[in-house]
């Protein structure tokens, strides 16, 4: 074994390869989505009060004991892992830290530990190796009726569109390759989190998402049939022009601007995929930490709401132009009295407001 320090947590990994075989798995490339998964319940914590948080594929068991040193007010912590192994390792690595009185070590199936737990937890996070689709329907008996979830899957390929058989099998959502595939696997991932929660009458408001090798999306859950059915209005299909890069949420079997057979994409989430006023808290909880790695965080509170961003060089690729510079097409938009703005999912993506035939008209 060896020893690493993430965070507030020192923890003993086993030495060998990351693989689903692994005795206790750790990902150190998760370290940035911990980070900001630690400021998301320092903020939450402050609306709600003392939190019960499950932890249901701990592993290590660095991201509970993380919670229980950087989250003031936790009441209790659920750490849970079905191998026997990862189960050694946590209990190791809980003890060493002296928390066994806050974090209760379970081996269990974690869909079967949430049956367990009846509107038990204020806060569950659901970290698999691959898809955490299989997990969400349970947790939703386990969690309160205002509460938050968590869920981060590294099946990359089937949410960005690049397996699209895989994506309606495992998740029953159309996917195809789009220029803008980091949001739309964000979105694929948010979509199948609220069909699967609203089967219990709850509805899932993001608070943040974003896309690295992973995606992930941390959100409210109320139980309120209301709220459900708000968010079905805003749950519809895109169509996508693979060709010239046109898309809309309007019925087109052809593309209107080259003329080529759409994709049809969806049922697909249209609505905000973070809560601007959650994330300037959650940037406030960063900085006083002395945290440094802000970028993407602050992009996001600048970012505007509409769905899908437009890959400009992509963009600029289909139409044969010459790539022209970002500020100057943002400018002119601005002038021209439409919203803009970066994107933090690509570094050369922008979001508008303009119409298609708008933005093709600057190039």
């Amino acid at each position: 074994m060896t020893i690493i320090n993430e965070g507030s947590a020192s923890i003993y990994v086993p030495r060998q390869p990351m693989t689903k075989r692994a005795e206790a798995f750790y990902n150190p490339e998760m370290e940035y989505q911990r980070d900001i998964t630690m400021s998301a319940l320092r903020v939450f914590q402050k609306r709600a009060g003392p939190l019960a948080v499950c932890d249901p594929l701990a592993g290590t068991g660095v991201r509970s004991i993380r919670i229980a040193k950087e989250v003031p007010g936790i009441g209790s912590i659920v750490a849970n892992d079905l191998n026997p192994l990862a189960v050694r390792v946590l209990k190791k690595n809980v003890h060493a830290q002296r928390l066994g009185r806050l974090i209760d070590i379970r081996n269990r199936n974690a869909n079967d530990l949430f049956l367990e737990h009846p509107r038990g937890f204020d806060f569950i996070d659901i970290d698999p190796f691959g898809s955490p689709i299989n997990y969400v329907f349970n947790s939703g008996y386990a969690l309160k009726s205002r509460s938050m979830l968590a869920c981060t899957a590294t099946d990359t390929g089937a949410l960005c569109g690049a397996f699209p058989s895989t994506c309606f099998s495992r998740y029953g959502i159309r996917a195809y390759k789009t220029d803008f595939y980091k949001e739309l696997g964000v979105r694929v991932l948010t979509t199948s989190v609220m069909l699967e929660l609203s089967k219990h009458g709850m509805a899932f408001t993001p608070a943040y998402a974003h896309a690295n090798h992973y995606f992930r999306t941390i959100g409210q859950v109320r139980k309120s049939k209301s709220a459900v059915t708000e968010q079905f209005r805003e749950i519809r299909f895109v169509f996508y022009c693979p060709s010239c890069l046109y898309r809309s949420s309007e019925t087109n079997r052809e593309c209107p601007g080259c003329g080529r057979r759409m994709h049809i994409m969806g049922p697909l989430w249209s609505g905000k995929i973070k809560d601007s006023k959650f994330c300037m808290e959650m940037l406030k909880e960063l900085e006083m930490a002395g945290y440094r790695k802000t970028k993407e965080l602050r992009t996001a509170i600048d970012e505007i709401d509409e769905p899908f961003y437009y890959d400009l060089h992509r963009l600029f690729r289909a139409r044969r132009r010459s790539p022209k510079r970002m500020e100057d097409i943002m400018n002119t938009l601005e002038d021209s009295g439409f919203v803009v703005s970066r994107t933090r999912f690509s570094g050369t993506g922008l979001k508008t407001n303009a119409p298609y035939k708008k933005i093709i008209s600057l190039l």
